[in-house]
């Protein structure tokens, strides 16, 4: 099961940790807190995938 596991696995997409590597989805959507003045403000990002598949 899959567990939230600190490590390199934030920077690899849902597919490829699941070895679905032909839908890689090659750009990850990240959310990080931003500096917004409510507590839910959230910024997302786009990481790119680092599977060496």
């Amino acid at each position: 099961m899959d567990s939230c596991a600190t490590g390199d696995t934030q920077e690899i997409c849902w597919f490829c940790r699941k070895g679905r590597h032909e839908d890689c989805m090659k750009e990850i959507p990240t959310q990080g807190k931003s500096e917004g003045p409510h507590d839910c403000t959230f910024d997302t990002k786009l990481i790119p995938c680092k599977c060496n598949h």
